[in-house]
C-alpha cells in the first residue's frame, strides 16, 4: 500500500486470510516497501471508476499485484503528493479528507462519493485520515492510466473489426493479440500499426516453426491449424503442450536475446502469422504528440475551440468541463462521427496519457485536437 503511516504509531495492522492481525511497538511505512498484504479481488475492483471499464484480464493483472491495507482510526493515509500521483481508493470504513481550504469532508466506504478515487472526486485535496479502522488500496496513477489507454483502444479496435466484413477472418487471431500482455508494451498510439506488422506463412504437418536451443527473433500466433510444444532431457523428448488457434510463442525473442526453450511442430498444416523482433523494437517507439497547458488551453477555449472529454461514463458524469463533449476512448469510432473537422478541439483526461492517445489517433483521422497535459 502506497500511503504512510505516522511513525510515532505504537502498533501495526495487516489483514491476513481475512482476519485483522496486531502487532505491538513496530510501526510500518506504507511508502516505499511494503508487507505483503491480501490480494484485492477483481469484484472489489470493478467497484470503483475508471476501473469498471477494464476488461477482465487487466482487473485480473492488477489484481494480482494490487494489495489491501488498513488504515488504524487517526492514522493520516495520505498527503497532496500521493494524491497527485496515485489513485487511492476506499473500500470500507470512513476518512477526512481535508481540502486546501481547511475544510475537512467525510467520506464512507459504499457510498457514492467513495466509488471513485479521493484524489480525483477531491481535486484540492491535501491530506486523508482515517476516522475509523479502514479498507484501502492505492493505485500509481499513470500505470492505471497506461492501462486504461491500451484497453480503450482495444475496445475501439474490436468494435472496427466486428463492423468490418474486410476482417472477418482475421477478427480472432487480432482479439486474441489485444489480449496478450507482451504486446501492453506498445504504446497505445501504435496498437492497430500492430497488425501491419505481422506476415502470414503457409505451413505445413510435421513442418518444424522454432526448434529448441536455436538463437530466434521471431514470434509466431496460430490463425489456423494446431502444433505441438516438446522439449528433450537427456536425449529423451516429451510433448508438453498443444497449442490451437489464437496462441501466441516464442514471444521472448522480442525482449530478450534468448535461445528457445523448446520445440514448435505443426501437427496439422495451416496458416502462422510471424512478427519480426525489428518491427517489433520500431512499435516501442512513442511518437511526439503536441500539447497545450492549461493556459494555454484556456486560451484555445476562449478562441473558439471545444472540449473534448475523453474519460468514461461515470468519470464524466461526477464533474466534467462545460460545454464538453464527450467521447468515451472505447465509443471513439462511432462517436467521432458527431464531430466537426472544422472545429478545434482540447482533449482532456486525469493524466494527459488517455487525451493524447485520442488527439494522435483523430488527428490522423483528419480532426483538428491537441491534448491539455496533465489532465
Amino acid at each position: 500500500m502506497v500511503s504512510r503511516r505516522s511513525k510515532d504509531s505504537p502498533s501495526r495492522y495487516y489483514i491476513a486470510d481475512g482476519l485483522v492481525n496486531k502487532t505491538i511497538n513496530n510501526s510500518i511505512p506504507l511508502v516505499g516497501n511494503p508487507d505483503r498484504l491480501n490480494t484485492v479481488s477483481v469484484y472489489v475492483l470493478r467497484s470503483f471508476v475508471p476501473l469498471n471499464i477494464l476488461s477482465k484480464d487487466h482487473l485480473k493483472t492488477i489484481a494480482r499485484s494490487c494489495e489491501m491495507d488498513l488504515a488504524i482510526k487517526g492514522q493520516r493515509i495520505a498527503d497532496a503528493d500521493i494524491l497527485h500521483d496515485s489513485q487511492l481508493f476506499l473500500v470500507s470504513g470512513s476518512v477526512d479528507v481535508e481540502l486546501d481550504d481547511g475544510q475537512p469532508l467525510r467520506i464512507c466506504g459504499g457510498t457514492e462519493n467513495s466509488h471513485l478515487s479521493l484524489g480525483d472526486s477531491f481535486p484540492t485535496a491535501v491530506s486523508v485520515t482515517a476516522v475509523e479502522d479502514s479498507q484501502l488500496f492505492l493505485l500509481n496513477r499513470n500505470k492505471l492510466d497506461a492501462m486504461l489507454c491500451w484497453d480503450q483502444v482495444a475496445k475501439t479496435l474490436a468494435l472496427e473489426f466486428s463492423a468490418d466484413r474486410h476482417f472477418d477472418e482475421d477478427a480472432n487471431w487480432m482479439n486474441t493479440l489485444l489480449r496478450s500482455n507482451l504486446f501492453h508494451k506498445i504504446p497505445p498510439y501504435n496498437v492497430k500499426a500492430i497488425f501491419d506488422r505481422f506476415e502470414a506463412q503457409l505451413v505445413e504437418a510435421g513442418e518444424v516453426i522454432v526448434r529448441e536451443g536455436e538463437q530466434g527473433d521471431i514470434c509466431y500466433l496460430i490463425k489456423e491449424g494446431c502444433a505441438s510444444v516438446s522439449c528433450t532431457h537427456n536425449a529423451e523428448t516429451t510433448v508438453v503442450a498443444e497449442l490451437s488457434p489464437g496462441r501466441c510463442f516464442g514471444e521472448d525473442a522480442l525482449l530478450n536475446r534468448t535461445t528457445r526453450n523448446a520445440t514448435v511442430t505443426m501437427k496439422t498444416n495451416g496458416v502462422i502469422m510471424a512478427l519480426n523482433k525489428r518491427d517489433f523494437l520500431a512499435l516501442m517507439t512513442e511518437p511526439e504528440v503536441a500539447s497545450l497547458n492549461i493556459e494555454q488551453a484556456v486560451k484555445t477555449i476562449a478562441d473558439g475551440a471545444c472540449w473534448l472529454d475523453v474519460r468514461s461514463q461515470q468519470e464524466y458524469e461526477i464533474d466534467h468541463r462545460a460545454d464538453a463533449f464527450h467521447l468515451p476512448m472505447h465509443l471513439m469510432s462511432l462517436k467521432s462521427r458527431m464531430m466537426d473537422v472544422n472545429t478545434r478541439y482540447v482533449a482532456y483526461c486525469s493524466t494527459g496519457r488517455r487525451a493524447s492517445t485520442v488527439a494522435y489517433l483523430l488527428n490522423q483521422q483528419g480532426f483538428n485536437v491537441q491534448a491539455l497535459a496533465g489532465h
